[in-house]
């Protein structure tokens, strides 16, 4: 008789435990999925910055870098980033070329500001000089 008691006084005790852990196991989620959107965000960008760079580099045309760097965000960057800004400039009396792209990262949570990413990428312009052999 004893232990029927204690069965009925410990009936819905999983349910109560239900309602009082969801809260901290979904916001867990969420930050979880936060932080992989953040990342995959910041690898799209560093992504684009190296391929605005290159092409910057090997054309030796700062046009064709920029637009080759938001034509890459806007491509593997969909879903991911939003406002993105490519800028690509010559540095260092024209013998290298920068390439910055910074975009918005995925926003989950409408209270929490969504993450600016941006990558830099730097290097020399590619010149081809003719062998004398």
């Amino acid at each position: 008789m004893r232990s029927r008691q204690r069965r009925q006084r410990e009936e819905g005790t999983s349910a109560i435990e239900l309602v009082l852990y969801m809260p901290l196991l979904m916001v867990a989620i969420i930050l979880t999925v936060q932080f992989a959107l953040v990342y995959l965000g910041n690898q799209a960008v560093s992504a684009a910055a190296r391929e605005a760079a290159r092409t910057a580099r090997v054309t030796g045309d700062a046009a064709a870098g920029q637009a080759r760097g938001y034509d890459y965000a806007r491509d593997l960057g969909r879903g991911l980033l939003a406002r993105v800004d490519v800028q690509v400039d010559p540095v260092d009396d024209n013998t290298q070329m920068r390439a910055v792209v910074s975009a918005d990262g995925e926003q989950l949570l409408p209270f929490i500001r969504s993450p600016r990413l941006s990558e830099e990428v730097q290097g020399p312009i590619e010149q081809f000089i003719e062998d004398d052999g």
